[in-house]
Parts: structure tokens; sequence; C-alpha cells
């Protein structure tokens, strides 16, 4: 096979500006039907309705924020906006199996050689790293790697099979805990006899205490989070925070997540004032969401701060009514936790703080 089958060019003429007139740096983000679907059918099929592809997560937080969908006519602005600020969170085929995203700046990984799994330094981790990667590699600092990460043994696809990657081309999912994604990992896959194996998973997994928790809540640790996020070239406003808190499951009609009482919820980066620069002043549905939300923390331990007590002591010594729950009053604390030392700005980015308290109101956890 020839490099222009899948790049374009001329291949019969000898000076390289002429030769690269007309090159397709990236074929499969311009047709991946057409470069990948003749040997991988059943892949391509189902990528179309991908969260890789579609970018749906984005577009539907989004519109629940803000009350329309960007997409729709009328907002071709903010969907110009969006393309040229936000729409680099976006892999094709070959930015997993041939070169690195180009978010990050591309390159080809193994000198073009297609890789059936993507490598999880240059492939998963170089999007989703600031995050998942340094957690699940041990980078922040006090906190220990995930349990299940052994370097070039125990990667990425250990938990997160293909078809979740590819997407299930019979259903469309609109996010990561989308009660639709059925290929999302759970626990249970892997550990399907720990429900009775001690008294705490009875307690709170069985639910004999009359409350369950997600096994996140016993079993991560700090992670990290970020308070506000402008559109504009601002990004991030302040620096994000390792924190842990617990919050009351607001998911409770997801299929998925029902079981839970009690689930780890990460602050994310919004405010009501996010999309300011594209002339949405403010979200109007700002608090149909709640601002911390459900996490999947990548930084799963035996034992946990909120489980290592002194000798002789039950978890709940280290666990309950304790500085982990979400209550109302953090608000405040964390109104100033994101200073930034350039604009001397605070916290969430705007004063409004009742919106805040509105959002998360089934997320607190009562005094």
């Amino acid at each position: 096979m020839h490099c222009v089958e899948c790049h374009d060019g001329n291949r019969m003429i000898l000076d390289k500006d002429k030769a690269h007139e007309g090159l397709v740096a990236y074929p499969t983000d311009e047709d991946y039907n057409f470069y990948c679907s003749e040997c991988h059918f059943e892949q391509v099929s189902s990528y179309e309705g991908s969260l890789h592809n579609t970018q749906e997560g984005f577009f539907n937080r989004i519109s629940l924020r803000a009350g329309f969908d960007i997409r729709d006519s009328g907002y071709e602005h903010f969907q110009d906006e969006f393309n040229d600020e936000c729409a680099t969170c976006h892999a094709g085929c070959g930015q997993c199996h041939v070169s690195r995203p180009k978010s990050v700046g591309g390159g080809l990984n193994w000198g073009h050689e297609f890789s059936k799994t993507p490598d999880l330094k240059t492939n998963c981790t170089a999007c989703h790293g600031s995050r998942i990667g340094d957690e699940y590699t041990g980078l922040h600092e006090g906190v220990k790697a995930d349990v299940h990460y052994i370097p070039n043994v125990k990667k990425c696809e250990f938990c997160h099979c293909a078809q979740e990657m590819h997407g299930c081309s019979d259903q469309d999912i609109t996010c990561i805990c989308d009660e639709c994604n059925t290929k999302c990992p759970k626990c249970v896959n892997c550990h399907p006899y720990s429900q009775e194996s001690n008294r705490y998973h009875t307690s709170h997994w069985s639910g004999d205490s009359g409350v369950t928790l997600s096994c996140q809540v016993c079993h991560s640790q700090a992670y990290r989070n970020c308070n506000g996020c402008h559109v504009g070239g601002a990004k991030l406003t302040g620096s994000s925070y390792c924190s842990f808190e617990i919050g009351r499951n607001y998911l409770k009609d997801n299929e998925r997540y029902k079981d839970y009482d009690y689930i780890t919820v990460r602050h994310i980066p919004i405010a009501p004032d996010t999309f300011k620069e594209w002339g949405l002043e403010e979200l109007e549905h700002f608090e149909s969401q709640p601002t911390w939300k459900l996490t999947i923390p990548h930084n799963i331990q035996r034992w946990t701060p909120q489980t290592k007590t002194a000798d002789g002591a039950a978890c709940f010594a280290a666990c309950h009514d304790s500085e982990y729950y979400l209550r109302e009053k953090d608000v405040y604390y964390y109104e100033n936790a994101n200073y930034d030392n350039k604009t001397g700005e605070t916290g969430y980015g705007y004063s409004d703080i009742e919106r805040e308290l509105t959002a998360n109101k089934d997320v607190f956890i009562p005094e």
C-alpha cells in the first residue's frame, strides 16, 4: 500500500512541496468509513455513535444548562466557537491506533505502525491525563497509584474494553455515566463474590446498615477538582486542587447507579458565565445539573484514609460525620479554594454563590 492511498498527494512528483499538495494528514478524521470500514466494518459502524466521535457528552451538558442545543439552526456562532476551542477533544481512528492525538501535538507513535491497542501514555492519558492519568499512576502528591496499575501490564484496556471505546451501534450514549453505556466497567465484573466477604461489605455494599455506598466511597483516595472554566482563552479559573468528597446519590433514577445512596463527587469546571466570551452572558439553567458530580476516581486502594483507624476501632471512626461529607457550608470554603495569583480571582469566578447552593441541593449531605 502506498502513502497516497490514504494521504492523497502525488507520489509521481519528486519535488516535496508539489508532491504534498492536497495532503491529508489525518485520513480517518476526514472519512473513517472510507479508510477503515472495508476491514473493520463492525468497529466503524459502532464508532459513529461513540462519545469519542460525537462528543455528545459536551453537547448534552451544555444544552441542559443553556436551554438550547448549540447545534440547532440559529446558533451557528456557538457551534463555530465550540469547533475552534473545544472540539479538539475528539479522537479519530488514527489518533488512537497510529499516532498521538492532534490535541496534544500529534506525531507517530511507532513509525506509522498500526497498533491494535492504543498506548496508555501516548494515547489514552495524553488526553485523559490531568485527572485520570495522574490518579492512576500515582502522580498526585501523597496519593498512591491505583492498585490495578502495574506498568506495562495492567493498562487502561484491563478495565476498558474495545467495545466501550468504539461505542455501541444500537445505543445513543449521551455521557460516560449514561445507563445505556453497558460496556462501561463495573467493580463486580472482577469482584463478583466480594459483597459478602467481610462485615464492611455486608454493611455498606449489601446494605445491611440501611445505606449503600459506591465502592469508591471507601476505596478511593483524594482526587483532582476544578472550580471554574471560561472560554475565550481564559480556560481554568485558578488552579486545580485535590480533595475527597462524599455526596448523596442524585442519580437514583439511573438504572446503572440506582443501588447507591452515597457516591464520590468531584467539582467540575463550570460557572454561570463560562461561555460569556461566546456571547452567552449566563447559563439560564445553570442549576439544572449539580456542579459536584459523580466521579469514578482511578486511584483505588484497599486501605484508604476512610478505612484506616486506630487499633480496635471500626472504619466509621474515620469516615462517619467526617470532613469527607459534602455539606452546604462547604460551598463557602470552596468559593475561595481556587485563588489565581495572576488575576486575583478566587473560587468559581463569580460571586453569586446562591446558584451553586441550588445546583447541589440534591448532593449535599444534611448536617
